[in-house]
Parts: structure tokens; C-alpha cells; sequence
């Protein structure tokens, strides 16, 4: 007996898995398999109504069927107006998660954004992409690089888990962000310099230099 329930439940996982990765990978890939396949569904549902219950009259087997075809269409109508909003409105935002600071306690003036540039770096924080670049212009004596540098530090207190462990296309995925979020001195930010100054930041986050640059974020987000 329990071999018997160990090959069964093995087989159960089994079907179960297939089922899953079958509503997942096919049904749930976009909008269209999801109307197909409740639309499959609805016809499946008529054929066993029809057989089960056998009404001898077709008036009334056409009046189930036309209310039961209304209801579908208007049940797939909503769900492809769903779906499409879902992509309409991811379109619009970033998929990083931001800490719970206080907007309205950030010093902006420590970083010198000017009032436009404040009003998109909200809409970062809020996870909304920016209608308009940002123009990041602080620096110090290191040049462009140390602008890159205080970005880092920005977005590793900012986002949730940071950025020092990001890696392959979600690393990618950030510096795509950052290009598309800012402009560094009203110049576009390259991908060359990007890695070679991100490499460059993880590696010195033990020197003077770039505790200090922490420890000025963490004012600026108030989080000390």
C-alpha cells in the first residue's frame, strides 16, 4: 500500500507539474492564450450542457446558448481590456523596489537638483520612469567619475538590498535605468563608463573618500 501511494503521489506531482507549467509558460504568456483557452473552455462547458440535460426543445437550447455566448464575450472583452492596462501601465515604471523614506524630508540641495530635476527623482522614488532626464551635476575634484560614483551610492541606500550585488541582467537592467533616468553634466551617460566605474565603486567602498560620500547620501536621504 505504501509503495502504491509513493508511486501515485509521484504521479500526481507529476500531472500537476505539467498542468502548472502548461497554464504558466502557454495559457498565462499573453492575452490572446488566455482568451483562447477560456473560450475552449466555455465551447467544452455548451457541448456537456447540451448532452447532460438533452432539452427536446432547440428554442430553448438556442436562447442558453446566445445568453451563456453574451456573458463569455463580455467576460473576455474585460479580461483582454485587463490585461492590456496591466501592460500599459507597466510601461510606465521601473521594477526596483525603493525604501520607505520621506519624500518630503530629502535635501535635495545637498546633491544640487534643481526644482525639475526634484520633481523626476520623485517620480524614481515613487517607481515611475522620469518624463525627463535628470541632470546630475555634483561633483568634486576626481572629475566625471566621482558623479558616478555619488549616483551609486544614491541608488545603493535607495533601493531595497542595493546595488553592490546586482549582476548579469539585472545589473544591466540598472545601468539601462540610470541611462535612460539622468544626464551627467547635460551629457548622456555611456555603458562603457558606467561598468568601469561601477567595478571601480565596489572596490573602494573601504577608502575615506567614499565613506564620506556615503555618510552625505544618508544626509541627503535623511536616513542617519
Amino acid at each position: 500500500m505504501e509503495k502504491f501511494i509513493q508511486i501515485s503521489a509521484k504521479a500526481l506531482a507529476q500531472l500537476r507539474s505539467g498542468f502548472n507549467y502548461f497554464l504558466e509558460e502557454k495559457v498565462q504568456a499573453n492575452s490572446t492564450n488566455l482568451i483562447l483557452f477560456l473560450l475552449s473552455l466555455f465551447v467544452l462547458f455548451l457541448l456537456s450542457f447540451s448532452l447532460i440535460l438533452g432539452f427536446p426543445n432547440v428554442t430553448q437550447i438556442l436562447i442558453i446558448i446566445a445568453v451563456l455566448a453574451v456573458v463569455m464575450l463580455v467576460i473576455l472583452v474585460g479580461l483582454a481590456i485587463y490585461y492590456e492596462s496591466n501592460r500599459h501601465l507597466t510601461k510606465g515604471h521601473h521594477n526596483f523596489k525603493i525604501e520607505p523614506i520621506n519624500k518630503n524630508r530629502i535635501r535635495f540641495d545637498l546633491i544640487q537638483l534643481d526644482k525639475a530635476s526634484q520633481k523626476e527623482f520623485i517620480r524614481l522614488m515613487r517607481g515611475k520612469r522620469v518624463n525627463q532626464r535628470i541632470n546630475f551635476t555634483m561633483g568634486n575634484k576626481s572629475g566625471d567619475s566621482a558623479n558616478h560614483k555619488i549616483l551609486f551610492v544614491l541608488f545603493d541606500e535607495l533601493l531595497v538590498g542595493g546595488i553592490q550585488d546586482l549582476a548579469g541582467e539585472r545589473k544591466q537592467y540598472f545601468f539601462d535605468l540610470l541611462m535612460e533616468s539622468f544626464l551627467m553634466n547635460n551629457a548622456p551617460l555611456k555603458a562603457s563608463t558606467l561598468k568601469s566605474s561601477f567595478s571601480a565603486w565596489k572596490g573602494d567602498q573601504e577608502k575615506i573618500n567614499s565613506r564620506n560620500q556615503r555618510k552625505l547620501i544618508k544626509q541627503v536621504l535623511r536616513k542617519d
